[in-house]
Formats: structure tokens, sequence, C-alpha cells
């Protein structure tokens, strides 16, 4: 049997999704699991393979070597190709990885959407029409706008369409979904697999991330995993700024490197990260109570309002490799998943 994950929006939460259905599965049968497509390349062991493909496998510990882990990797070649010479059929490329799993439950995910990697040849919804699988739609809570899409994906898959799961369902709108959506969602025949709250801690950046994605100089090193779930401009005086820093957890710090005032300030309410714009190193106190506390400190050239506008496109970027983000991710699909749904679903 094939089970495929997918989504309607882009950072959804399939990969929580995957996750959650494949530590279930793996208890239950022999699991297989298969990114179709994936955007994320990154080289393992000499071959090239996908990034979160590989994640997924090493948390549920499966025993897959990287190559077969991912059917298509998505490089900048591959996009190059689909531009020049047009869209190739991909399902004879998809079935040769499937042949691998033929004693196995198989798990299979990809990049995007429902219709992402049509432009390369075949998009996901073209790959379960072909494949003859169930399909789990993951949906990133939006209100009364994932009406629509939802039920055009419906439409799209008939009955491939087995389940959807709700993620990232915020407090103060549970009582609309729960009094108006979720019934509404039931009355219209969809099987809820889950409703996941939002929960910013698996959308919190280790550092090392943070350098990666923005650059600049890291003063304070071995603090890479160090999660920062909150960034705070200090752009204001020290009295106000320090109201903001005690009442918010994990938090990092973009502020002007001369402003060692709110670079204090911040260390002494419990900053994980600090970085200081305008290519301005710190001063000896600063950089010896960062050392202190073992808070990172990350200079770059950017202003102020560059460097923020880049860390806002983070939260959407980051993964959930990170260990203590994988464990709240595991105890959340513990709480919200519905298992006995599941297992009238597929029969186990």
């Amino acid at each position: 049997m094939m089970l495929y994950v997918t989504s309607l929006q882009p950072f959804a939460g399939k990969t929580l999704t995957v996750l959650g259905l494949g530590r279930f599965l793996a208890s239950k049968k022999k699991l297989g699991y298969l990114k179709t497509l994936g955007n994320r390349p990154v080289i393992q062991e000499g071959v090239l393979t996908d990034q979160d493909a590989l994640s997924v496998a090493q948390a549920l510990q499966l025993d897959i070597p990287p190559q077969d882990l991912c059917a298509l990797v998505i490089t900048q070649d591959v996009v190059i190709e689909a531009l020049e010479r047009g869209p190739q059929d991909l399902k004879e490329r998809i079935h040769r990885k499937l042949a691998l799993y033929r004693d196995r439950f198989l798990l299979l995910s990809g990049y995007g959407t429902l219709y992402s990697g049509k432009f390369l040849g075949n998009s996901h919804l073209d790959l379960i029409k072909a494949l003859g699988a169930k399909t789990v739609l993951t949906v990133r809570w939006e209100g009364e706008y994932l009406l629509d899409p939802l039920l055009k994906a419906r439409e799209d898959l008939g009955e491939a369409l087995s389940g959807i799961v709700i993620n990232a369902l915020r407090e103060e709108t549970r009582s609309f979904y729960e009094d108006l959506i979720r019934p509404y969602l039931e009355k219209e025949g969809f099987l809820i697999l889950g409703e996941i709250p939002y929960e910013p801690f698996l959308e919190a950046v280790s550092v090392g991330e943070l350098r990666n994605f923005i650059g600049g100089d890291l003063l304070v090193p071995g603090r890479e995993e160090q999660l920062v779930e909150h960034f705070l401009i200090g752009g204001m005086q020290v009295d106000r700024a320090i109201t903001y820093f005690r009442k918010t957890p994990r938090f990092g710090v973009i502020v002007g490197g001369d402003r060692s005032d709110i670079q204090l300030a911040a260390l002494e309410t419990g900053a994980v990260c600090l970085i200081l714009t305008g290519g301005l190193y710190p001063n000896e106190i600063i950089l010896s109570r960062a050392e202190e506390s073992g808070v990172a400190i990350l200079v770059v050239p950017d202003d102020t309002y560059s460097a923020a506008r880049k860390v806002e496109q983070l939260p959407r970027l980051t993964r959930l490799r990170h260990p203590a983000k994988l464990q709240r991710a595991f105890q959340l699909l513990d709480q919200h998943l519905y298992y006995e749904r599941l297992k009238s679903l597929l029969s186990l």
C-alpha cells in the first residue's frame, strides 16, 4: 500500500505529518519512505539526495541508502533542462524507485504543494493518480480561506483523497474552527486525521541556520545549536526594551553595533543571540559578558532594517532537524494525530 502526503500551501507542515504517520506506520508495518520530488539538494555519502528526505529517514530510524530516498532531486541543472527542453514524463523514474519497496508499506511525499512539479513533467497530483496512492493533505490553518482550495483539491483528487491534517491551529481562533469550520468539513465528508496546534518553537531557528542564511561573523563559537524563537529589533529606549525582553522567550535581538546599552540589556535579560548590524563589532565588556553567558553574537554588514527583512523569511525555511524540535514535534503528534482513525483508514 502507498500513502502520499502532500499539501495545499508551501511550508504547510508536510514534514510534520510525514513524521507522525511514519512513526505510527513503522510500529505496525515494515516501512519504506520515498520523496518523489525534492528541492533541497545535499551530498550524503558521496551521492546526491534530498536534505528533508534524509532528515525524515534519520528521525524515523529507517535504514534506506541516501540514493534511494528521493526519485528526483531538483538541482539548478534539472530546472534549466526542464525549461530548455520541456517537461519529461517522470513516472518511469518513480516506478524504478518504487520497485525497491515492493515488500513495504510505502510513505511518499514531495516538495511544494499538490500541484508542484508540473513544469518538470508531472505534478504530485499526476503521480498520485498514476500510482493509485491514498493521499493525506496537510493544510496550514488560515481560517475560512482554506476552504476553497481544499474543495478544489478534493475535486481534483477524487477518491484518492483519504484524509486531511489541519496544522498550526491557533488558540485565538480555535472556537471559530471548532464551532463552524470543523462541522462544515465533516459535513462535506472530509476525514480529519489530526488537528495540530500552532507551536512557535517548531519555527525556532538555530544560530547555525541563522549564520548560514544571513551571513556574518560569529564571535562566540560553539553556540550553533542554540535555538532562537523570537526576534526583536533593538531600536528603542533601554527601559522600554527591557520590558519586551523580559516577557519574550528564547529571543534574539537585531541591533546596531553601536548600541552597547541595548546589547547589555539583552544579555542581562536572557537573550539567546545578538545580531549586530552595520558591520560594527561589540566592545570588550559586551563580548566578555556574552562569552560568560553563552550568548552568540553575529556581526553582519547589513543595516538593521535589511537584517530584519532577511530574518523574517527564516521561520518558513527552517527545518525540524534539531533534536529539541523533533522531540517537541513528536509530543504534539502523539497528542493531536487521531491514530484510531488512521488504523481504520489503513485497515491496520
